[in-house]
């Protein structure tokens, strides 16, 4: 069986891939913005809206609870500003992070970068360092540092606005710190390519969260399992 799970409190996470992310999908998450989408791009929003939805809907929320965006692009839940959301997609792979406190989550499939963009999302150290790895490594290791990068600022609810590439990440680092977020990559997950969740900083013996009691039954449709 596929299931969310929860690698800290009052946080849940899943991954899937998008055709059974798919298999949740509610007509009200065909919105105007997928409507004007290449078909290609609006599976894969409506993927990670449905995989939201999943979760959502396992907490507690009533199915029909909408799913909004920012003007910065961060989906959100109006009328719910006690939990915050996350959703990303690369190619076959979504997901999705639903917390009581800010989180940010990011997948990417490796692409090897171009000088210009290692130019500007890397130190002039990392940047060496990865000219260096053949092209297959040197596009994982920058995957690496890329999720992380957005996740941070999906955390911080700024997006692209907020220049993630500004954000320090070191060639091998799989775990960081970022002003009030901590970030580190998920092993062991469905996700085939980088993934990271960035989330506020929070004291270690910090109890789990009180959801949302159900008032209507869930979907049957879950995505698949993710240990971290």
């Amino acid at each position: 069986m596929i299931r969310p799970v929860a690698p800290h409190p009052g946080l849940r996470l899943a991954v899937a891939s998008v055709d059974e992310a798919l298999t949740a999908l509610r007509p009200g998450d065909i919105g105007p913005a997928a409507r004007t989408m290449p078909a290609w791009r609006a599976r894969e929003h409506l993927a990670g809206r449905a995989l939201a939805r999943t979760l959502l809907t396992g907490l507690g929320l009533d199915p029909a609870t909408p799913v909004c965006t920012r003007d910065t692009g961060q989906p959100h839940l109006p009328g719910h500003p006690h939990l915050w959301l996350s959703i990303s997609h690369s190619e076959e792979t979504v997901a999705a992070a639903v917390a009581d406190h800010p989180v940010g989550i990011d997948v990417q499939v490796p692409v090897p970068p171009s000088a210009a963009l290692l130019r500007r999302c890397c130190s002039p150290a990392t940047a060496a360092a990865l000219r260096r790895l053949p092209p297959a490594e040197q596009a994982r290791h920058f995957a690496y540092i890329w999720t992380a990068q957005e996740a941070c600022s999906k955390a911080a609810g700024t997006g692209l606005a907020g220049a993630p590439w500004r954000i320090r990440v070191d060639v091998h680092a799989r775990e960081g710190r970022w002003r009030d977020y901590t970030w580190r990559h998920l092993t062991g997950t469905a996700s085939p390519y980088p993934l990271c969740l960035a989330r506020t900083s929070l004291p270690a013996d910090r109890k789990e969260t009180t959801w949302p009691t159900r008032t209507t039954p869930p979907h049957r449709s879950r995505p698949r399992p993710a240990q971290v």
